[in-house]
C-alpha cells in the first residue's frame, strides 16, 4: 500500500477564511499509482484532523509515505515525518512538492525522510513504488534525491510530462470530500488544471522554475471529459481551472467554451488570466460558456516595482481589461502586492488607490514573500534581505523581507489597512449584499477583521 498525505498546518485561508479543497497534486498520484496496480490510501489531515496515534494506525501497512508540502507547511511535513519515521522506521518516507524541489537537502539530512521528489510527481511515484515493493533501491530513478546510508544520491531531474492527456483524472473517490469547505459551507467546488507551465516568468512565483518554462496543454476535448466526470459523478457546482495562465491560448480557450456549450454542461467555472492576454471577444465566449470569475494579477501601481517583480503589463491597458471584464458581466479578483524592499509607503499607497480606482469585485492583498525557487528569494539572501528563514512565516501575510524605508510592523499594518479599506467600505457590502452573497460578505469580513 502507497499512502499520501496532506499534512495539518496553519495554513491562513483554511484556517480564517474556512476555505479547503481536495488537494489536486495527491489526487493525480492517487490515480497514476492505482492505475498501475497499487492500492493507495489518501490521508487529507488539514481539513481531516486524526491526530498522529490515528495517522500511524492508518498508515502502518505502508511501503511507501508521500508527504506534499508547500513553503508555510515544510514544517509541519518534517513533524510528521519524524513521527512516522521514528515509530515505523521500515517504511519509505518521501517528500514532494515545490518547496522540497529547491530546498532537498535539508529534509534528507534529518534522517527521517528517504527521498525528495522533485518537480512533476506522477511518473516518479509509479518508479519509486515499483522499486520499493520489489525490494530494489532507487539507483538511477529520475527525479528523485535519496538518503543511501551516509551519502545523498542526486539522480538528476526527470524530463516534463508531454502528454497530459495520458494522465487519469484526479482520485477523487479516496478524500473526505464531505470536509471541503467554501467560507464554512460544503460546495461542489472542484480544482482543474489544464496545463502546465509558464513562459512569462515573474520573479516573484517559482510555477516557471518547478514546471518549466514550455506551456503544455491539456486537449479541450479532455479537459471537459474531465468537467462533465466531475458534474456527473460529484455532483460539483463550480469547477476552479488553476492553471498560472488559464488564457494563454485564445484559441484552446474558444475550443474549451464550445466543447463545453456543445455537450450542454450547465457549469459555473473561475480561471486565472493575464490583462495582455484577454479580448471582448473571448471574454463573451467564456461568459456564455458559465465564466464567472478571473483572477488577475496587477500586484502594483508603480512601475519601478512592476519592473523588479518583471511582471511586464501596462497599468492603463490593466484598467481597461478589468473593466472590459466587468462589463461582459464577469466578476474580476485582482492581487496586490506591498513590502518590495525598494518600496516606499507612497508606492504602497499608490497600489491601495489604484486598487480602489479599479474597484474590482475582490481584491486580495498580500506582503512580498521570497519562496524558495524564485529569483527574488535567491537575491534577497545573496543581499542578506532576509528577516527570516523559519518557513512557518513564509505565510504572504507576515514580512519576512526588509523593507529600507519601512519597519515590519509599518508594513504588515499597512497591509491590514488595505483589507479594511477595500472591503468596509459600504460600496463593496451594499454590492455583494445585492447579489445574495451573505456567506461571501461574512468570510471576507471575518477575514478583514483578523489580518
Amino acid at each position: 500500500m502507497i499512502a499520501l498525505l496532506n499534512p495539518n498546518a496553519n495554513v491562513e485561508v483554511v484556517k480564517t477564511l474556512d476555505i479547503s479543497t481536495p488537494p489536486l497534486s495527491l489526487g493525480y498520484l492517487a490515480a497514476v499509482l492505482r492505475r498501475e496496480g497499487f492500492r493507495v490510501r489518501v490521508i487529507d489531515d488539514l481539513v481531516e484532523n486524526v491526530g498522529f496515534e490515528e495517522l500511524l494506525k492508518r498508515v502502518k501497512n505502508a511501503l511507501v509515505v508521500g508527504i506534499t508540502s508547500t513553503t508555510p507547511t515544510f514544517s509541519s511535513a518534517m513533524r510528521y515525518a519524524k513521527k512516522i519515521k521514528e515509530a515505523l522506521p521500515n517504511i519509505q518516507v518521501i517528500l514532494g512538492g515545490v518547496h522540497v524541489t529547491f530546498k532537498p537537502y535539508d529534509p534528507l539530512r534529518s534522517g527521517y525522510v528517504d527521498a525528495v521528489c522533485i518537480g512533476e510527481g506522477e511518473e516518479t511515484i509509479v518508479e519509486v513504488a515499483e522499486r520499493v515493493e520489489s525490494g530494489n533501491g532507487l539507483d538511477g530513478v529520475r527525479g528523485i534525491i535519496y538518503r543511501d546510508e551516509s551519502r545523498i544520491v542526486n539522480n538528476g531531474p526527470r524530463e516534463p510530462i508531454k502528454n497530459l492527456d495520458s494522465l487519469p483524472f484526479p482520485a477523487y473517490d479516496l478524500m473526505p470530500l464531505d470536509s471541503y469547505r467554501i467560507f464554512g459551507y460544503r460546495l461542489g467546488h472542484f480544482p482543474v488544471i489544464t496545463s502546465r507551465g509558464c513562459p512569462f516568468g515573474c520573479r516573484y512565483c517559482s510555477s516557471s522554475t518547478f514546471m518549466g518554462f514550455r506551456f503544455r496543454a491539456r486537449s479541450a476535448k479532455n479537459v471537459v471529459d474531465e468537467v462533465e466526470w466531475l458534474v456527473n459523478d460529484y455532483d460539483a457546482e463550480h469547477i476552479a481551472f488553476s492553471d498560472d495562465t488559464f488564457t494563454l491560448s485564445k484559441r484552446r480557450v474558444e475550443a474549451i467554451c464550445e466543447e463545453i456549450k456543445s455537450r450542454g454542461l450547465d457549469i459555473d467555472w473561475s480561471c486565472s488570466s493575464r490583462v495582455d492576454t484577454i479580448n471582448e471577444d473571448m471574454l463573451r465566449k467564456m461568459k456564455d460558456a458559465g465564466c464567472s470569475a478571473i483572477y488577475f494579477g496587477i500586484e502594483s501601481a508603480s512601475e519601478t516595482i512592476l519592473e523588479f517583480y518583471r511582471k511586464r503589463i501596462n497599468l492603463e491597458k490593466a484598467i481597461k481589461a478589468i473593466e472590459l471584464t466587468r462589463k461582459i458581466g464577469i466578476s474580476a479578483i485582482c492581487s496586490f502586492i506591498i513590502g518590495a524592499p525598494m518600496e516606499r509607503r507612497e508606492d504602497m499607497e499608490s497600489t491601495l488607490r489604484l486598487a480602489l480606482k479599479i474597484d474590482p469585485d475582490y481584491a486580495q492583498f498580500s506582503i512580498l514573500t521570497p519562496y524558495p525557487g524564485t529569483e527574488i528569494y535567491q537575491e534577497a539572501r545573496e543581499r542578506g534581505w532576509l528577516l527570516t528563514e523559519n518557513y512557518d512565516e513564509y505565510t504572504a501575510g507576515k514580512p519576512v523581507l526588509k523593507n529600507f524605508y519601512m519597519s515590519s510592523e509599518e508594513v504588515y499594518r499597512f497591509l491590514k489597512y488595505c483589507y479594511l479599506r477595500f472591503y468596509l467600505r459600504p460600496r463593496f457590502i451594499i454590492r455583494e449584499f445585492k447579489k445574495g452573497h451573505f456567506r461571501v460578505v461574512w468570510g471576507i469580513l471575518r477575514k478583514t477583521l483578523k489580518v
